[in-house]
C-alpha cells in the first residue's frame, strides 16, 4: 500500500509529457536518477586550458556510435516542433549535427565521472564542460552541457531532460548547431550509468 502513492505521482508524470518529448521508459532505478545542465556564450575570460585527466585506470564503457546516433534522433526529434521547456515555449529550430570533437569531449567526461564515482559538470582536474571541449579541439561560440546519471537508455535519458526547463532549453537552443554524445558505465559507482551531451557551435 505503501507505493501507491508513488504510483500515481509517477502516472501524473507521464501523463503532463508534452508533444516535444520522447516517450520515456521508467525502469525502478536506486538510487534516483540525477541530471544537471550549464550553458555559456563566449567572451575573452573564457578559460581555455585545462589538465588532462588520467583515464588509464578506466574500467568502463563508453559511449557506441550507435547510442550517439539513437540520441541525435531524439533531440532532433525534439527541436523538429514547438516545445514547451517549463514556464517557456521554444519554437522548432534546425536539427543538430553530430561532431567528433563534441563526442571526444562527452565521452571523456562521461567515462571520468564514471570511472572515479562522481556528478558534476565541474572535473575532478577543475575542468569545466568548455575546457574540455576546447582540450578536445572544439573552437566554440556558445557551448552546453546536459548531464545526467542513473538512467538505463538513451530513451529515458532524454526522456528526463526535456521534463526539466533547464536540459530542455539546452536541446530547444537556436545557439547551438552541433552536439557530441558520451556515455559511461561503472558497476561498482554510484549510478552506474553516466550520460553527457556536448552543445556548440563554433566561432
Amino acid at each position: 500500500m505503501q507505493h501507491i502513492p508513488y504510483l500515481f505521482v509517477t502516472l501524473a508524470l507521464l501523463a503532463s509529457v508534452t508533444a516535444c518529448q520522447t516517450e520515456s521508459d521508467s525502469p525502478v532505478q536506486t538510487p534516483v536518477p540525477v541530471q544537471s545542465s550549464i550553458y555559456i556564450e563566449r567572451n575573452d575570460a573564457a578559460l581555455d586550458g585545462a589538465v588532462t585527466p588520467d583515464l588509464s585506470r578506466a574500467k568502463v564503457i563508453a559511449a557506441t556510435s550507435a547510442q550517439q546516433h539513437e540520441m541525435l534522433t531524439y533531440i532532433n526529434q525534439a527541436r523538429s516542433k514547438s516545445c514547451q521547456c517549463g514556464t517557456t515555449t521554444y519554437p522548432a529550430v534546425p536539427a543538430l549535427v553530430l561532431n567528433t570533437q563534441l563526442n571526444t569531449a562527452s565521452d571523456a567526461h562521461a567515462v571520468d565521472m564514471a570511472n572515479n564515482n562522481y556528478f558534476s559538470h565541474t572535473g575532478l582536474d577543475s575542468s569545466q564542460p568548455w575546457d574540455r571541449m576546447t582540450r578536445a579541439g572544439y573552437s566554440w561560440r556558445a557551448a552546453g552541457e546536459n548531464i545526467a546519471a542513473g538512467y538505463t537508455t538513451v530513451r529515458a535519458t532524454v526522456g528526463g531532460w526535456l521534463k526539466s526547463p533547464g536540459h530542455c532549453k539546452n536541446i530547444m537552443s537556436a545557439s547551438f548547431t552541433e552536439v557530441g554524445v558520451g556515455y559511461g558505465y561503472n558497476a561498482n559507482s554510484t549510478y552506474k550509468h553516466y550520460w553527457v551531451t556536448d552543445f556548440g557551435k563554433r566561432r
